[in-house]
């Protein structure tokens, strides 16, 4: 599992960081367009006039469409829910979220919004403990607290693999950044929530906690009685480490991270989730799934579907091939046929197995959220990337089955490179999904934190070959060959958004390169051109997602030289 505390802490230092890079990749594209599309600022330019916050603002906002003109709904990390007119940027109004006496409150997932009302995860802290983590419902027609809707303290207790002991969720060491995701049932007024937990920086014991919420429940019994479901990725009650950092052992972990959040799909007449967790243990046997993609029905019921003849002799260090082919609802990653280890420069993997080395680097697969992609010929894969610097291809129906692995960064760091900061990896992110004529297209931010190999949007098509679905590489961005590739992306860039800024036009992804001041690109998918590249006021926001809306494009931002932060805004002008 990432290091949470780390992210937090190092991905705010880190947007005034500037390195460099090399990765030689054949096949690739790039040009420049002749007419490129324009920006205009739609917020004051000078940022002093401008609304800023006192602290960053980590989650993604959100656009809220349910009034009379939409609002930018900014999350901010010290527990203000503020809304801003989309138009002129003004405070509309805001609220903040309430805390026990003496405490603080944090928001670090982003919330979601169900018809009027904005659903907002926080934790308190007291002396920088974590003390709890609470939900609450905000009624955005009324512009307050829905007091229908009581505070909501998350607490479970789940039966351990030693089927004597009990797993308790630990507040202090329970860390949410994933994004909180909402379904409709049919049976439900107002559907079921899923909350998803990590860890808190590396001390144990810390799991993958998910947790359904019925929300008509939570508004007609109480608190007490919202919470569905739980399911606990490693329910081991004994989780001792001796080493520095708590991912170096694979013991307990699991947790559920990513900033995109679990992915629900429609399946049949329900949904399903698709649950990408961290490092640590992995064991069929005590039902441990670190470091794999879960399929997960909506009670939350896992069933791995793996066949227990070929798994009875399970070696979390190494697991057997057919094991893990064998099992419909459990992705284990492994490398492809023809694949090299995986070997870091700095040696720490020479003597690990692909699993060993996954866990010491802290390349957990559960950085990243998988997309679903349906072919031409109906059937689905998941596109899931690895913090390694890799991108798997998988059956969406079979998920033990593992069409191709394609490595598109060089491992960070070389001999005389020390990588600056190898917890961090090569990708964490969602992939960008668009169609380029009839093919699945699939547009993946990458980084790297050392002064020697290239990095940037790297797109991948998605191709049948006698069959079977494979990746085949389109167009990277910046041209991995030019000194740009080794200038820009050196840390955790945004989450990509596609949009199409004219009727019938091309689709464009939006990326923001994070530095001391942050660029936004615009690329256009069919062919890697770049149309847009903007200079922001601000260094942008690590992991978030910037907001399309018609033709306006709106992202979270921090001033360096003051740390406020800020929403900055653009107007997408069509070239003449």
């Amino acid at each position: 599992m990432k290091i949470a505390v780390r992210y937090f802490i190092i991905a705010i230092a880190i947007s005034g960081l500037v390195l460099a890079s090399y990765f030689a990749l054949s096949g690739f594209t790039h040009s420049t367009s002749s007419k490129p599309y324009k920006l205009s600022r739609l917020f004051p330019e000078d940022a002093n006039a401008s609304v800023t916050f006192d602290e960053s603002i980590i989650a993604t906002p959100l656009l809220d469409n349910s009034q009379d003109r939409p609002f930018i709904i900014v999350p901010v990390s010290n527990g203000v829910i503020a809304a801003l007119d989309s138009e002129t940027g003004a405070l509309v109004w805001q609220i903040k979220v309430p805390v026990p006496k003496n405490q603080q409150a944090q928001i670090i997932s982003t919330p979601v919004i169900i018809g009027s009302k904005l659903v907002v995860l926080y934790q308190c802290l007291e002396k920088g403990i974590r003390t709890s983590h609470r939900l609450v419902v905000v009624d955005l027609d009324q512009r307050q607290l829905d007091e229908s809707f009581p505070v909501l303290v998350l607490s479970a207790e789940k039966p351990a693999a030693d089927g004597v002991s009990a797993v308790k969720f630990n507040p202090p060491t329970a860390f949410s950044h994933s994004a909180l995701k909402h379904a409709i049932r049919p049976d439900s007024k107002w559907g079921s929530l899923y909350i998803a937990f990590g860890n808190a920086g590396d001390t144990q014991p810390y799991h993958g906690w998910l947790f359904e919420i019925d929300m008509d429940t939570w508004q007609q019994q109480g608190a007490k009685q919202a919470i569905r479901n739980i399911l606990l990725t490693t329910p081991e009650s004994e989780c001792p480490v001796t080493m520095q950092y708590g991912t170096q052992e694979m013991i307990c972990g699991g947790g559920i991270w990513t900033p995109a959040g679990p992915q629900l799909y429609p399946a049949a007449d329900s949904f399903e989730l698709f649950v990408p967790t961290g490092n640590g243990q992995i064991d069929l046997a005590r039902h441990d799934y670190a470091n794999t993609v879960m399929r997960v029905p909506p009670n939350l019921q896992f069933d791995p579907g793996c066949d227990a003849k070929l798994c009875e002799n399970f070696n979390p260090k190494q697991p057997d091939s057919a094991c893990v082919a064998s099992c419909k609802n459990l992705f284990i990653p492994r490398l492809a046929a023809g694949d090299k280890p995986l070997r870091p420069a700095n040696g720490e993997c020479d003597n690990k197995t692909f699993s060993e080395c996954l866990a010491w680097m802290d390349y957990d697969l559960g950085a990243s959220a998988p997309v679903k992609v349906k072919m031409k010929s109906g059937h689905s894969v998941l596109v899931q990337p690895g913090k390694e610097g890799a991108v798997y291809l998988i059956d969406a129906e079979h998920l033990g089955t593992q069409y191709d692995r394609l490595q598109i960064t060089d491992i960070c760091g070389t001999p005389t490179d020390i990588c600056k900061a190898g917890w961090m990896g090569m990708i964490v992110t969602q992939p960008a999904l668009a169609i380029v004529g009839e093919e699945p297209v699939v547009v993946i931010p990458t980084f790297i934190p050392d002064n020697t190999h290239p990095a940037g949007l790297v797109a991948l098509k998605i191709v049948e070959e006698d069959g079977k679905p494979k990746f085949k590489r389109l167009w990277q961005f910046p041209n991995p060959s030019s000194s740009k590739a080794v200038q820009t992306f050196r840390s955790h860039p945004s989450l990509p958004v596609i949009s199409t800024v004219e009727k019938g036009g091309d689709e464009i992804v939006w990326v923001v390169d994070i530095g001391t001041f942050g660029t936004l690109y615009g690329i256009r998918i069919k062919d890697g051109t770049m149309m847009v590249e903007q200079s922001l006021l601000g260094a942008g926001r690590p992991l978030s997602a910037p907001i399309i809306y018609g033709n306006t494009l709106y992202l979270a931002s921090i001033m360096p030289n003051t740390g406020k932060a800020m929403i900055e805004a653009y107007r997408i002008e069509l070239p003449r």
